[in-house]
């Protein structure tokens, strides 16, 4: 992969909806990725207040979305390491372990927080980032952040011409909860693996 360009795209994808595939593949497009890496994490630092679904069941998800684009790929790094997941750990055992030029995917109010993360302003330095607009939102405060970060840090930070996907996996789980159709939020082979596995109720 010395050679080549690749992105990390983690989070907890519980499940993984059609904003995180739509995310991903203008990702891959618009930067010409070689490859795109979901990585589903083990305990997010930001969501160790509720119960996250088996990572088992979470990657089982994943791979049923991974035929949308040749580029994707799942790695179960952080559910192998375990603990919680720090992104900067990620990015550095995978930037030595393959060189390349690495990308980070991530969402839109995540980055605006990113200074606040831990050795957050290490990946805003050191790591080219990707992100897009959210949908029906005035971005223009977080607009001015990125580009701060662009003056301050000499963030690479590329927002993605895509338009807003309005799709969450709160908005999933409580659909499914209350025994709603979710059809319209994520890909048939994912919804197929949801109802097979009776999750979320």
């Amino acid at each position: 992969m010395k050679d080549k360009r690749y992105a990390i795209y983690g989070g907890s994808f519980d499940p993984i909806h059609i904003g995180h595939i739509k995310l991903a593949e203008s990702a891959v497009r618009e930067c010409s990725l070689d490859k795109l890496i979901f990585m589903p994490a083990y305990v997010s630092p930001f969501k160790q207040d509720r119960k996250v679904t088996d990572g088992k069941d979470r990657c089982g998800m994943i791979k049923a979305a991974l035929s949308y684009n040749k580029a994707f790929c799942l790695s179960t790094y952080e559910l192998r390491k375990g603990g919680t997941s720090y992104t900067i750990e990620t990015l550095r055992y995978w930037k030595d372990l393959l060189g390349g030029e690495l990308y980070f995917v991530l969402g839109f109010d995540s980055l605006v927080q990113l200074d606040q993360w831990y050795k957050g302003e290490e990946i805003i330095r050191n790591y080219h980032l990707i992100t897009a607009r959210r949908p029906g939102s005035d971005d223009t405060a977080g607009l001015k952040i990125i580009d701060s970060f662009r003056e301050r840090y000499r963030a690479d930070i590329t927002l993605l011409d895509m338009a807003p996907v309005d799709a969450s996996s709160t908005e999933i789980r409580t659909r499914i909860n209350d025994g709603r159709p979710i059809s319209d939020l994520v890909l048939p082979g994912v919804e197929e693996y949801i109802i097979g596995h009776d999750l979320y109720r």
